[in-house]
């Protein structure tokens, strides 16, 4: 019974710190959510990809691979359960907002992008870029700095250069 779950399941292996590893098992159809693990299992190497944990060294922390894999999680089931596209929408836009409000300067958010494109996991990519574009949109030079915790350290004679250089960006 063991062996015949094991070879459901994928573990990920992530960083909960600096030098220690943290294991996330999941099911073989959560991890097919990622083309870089669907092209692996799918691939015949002559491995057995499902003994041994998938190294994430390039997701900085569990918490960010935790939350990917939830995301990952949800759309699986999502298509297994036909859950209807309002649903899943919903769940996206909380999802997105979960991970912008993460931290007070979107490092978690950033992380969980860079996550989704080194595990190529396309939808969650695209829902993260459509999240951090819409979190831009319309803002003032002030607003991006009070989003992204940037102090303006230009003196209002270099600030007023800057405009004057650059005043074809505003028209």
């Amino acid at each position: 019974m063991e062996n015949k779950m094991a070879a459901n399941t994928v573990t990920f292996r992530g960083l909960r710190d600096e030098e220690v590893y943290e294991d996330f098992e999941v099911e073989k159809a959560v991890a097919m959510e990622s083309e870089v693990v669907k092209n692996f299992i799918e691939k015949d190497t002559g491995m057995e990809p499902l003994r041994f944990p998938i190294p994430c060294r390039n997701i900085k922390s569990g918490k960010v691979l935790e939350m990917v894999l939830d995301y990952c999680k949800f759309h699986a089931h999502a298509r297994s359960f036909t859950i209807p596209d309002d649903d899943v929408k919903t769940w996206d836009n909380e999802f997105a907002e979960k991970a912008l409000s993460a931290d007070k300067n979107q490092v978690t958010f950033c992380h969980i992008l860079l996550a989704a494109n080194f595990l190529q996991i396309e939808d969650l990519f695209c829902l993260l870029l459509k999240a951090g574009a819409d979190l831009l949109k319309d803002k003032s030079v002030e607003e991006l700095r009070q989003i992204f915790k940037i102090e303006n350290d230009f003196s209002e004679q270099e600030e007023e250069a800057i405009v004057q250089e650059t005043k074809w960006t505003y028209a």
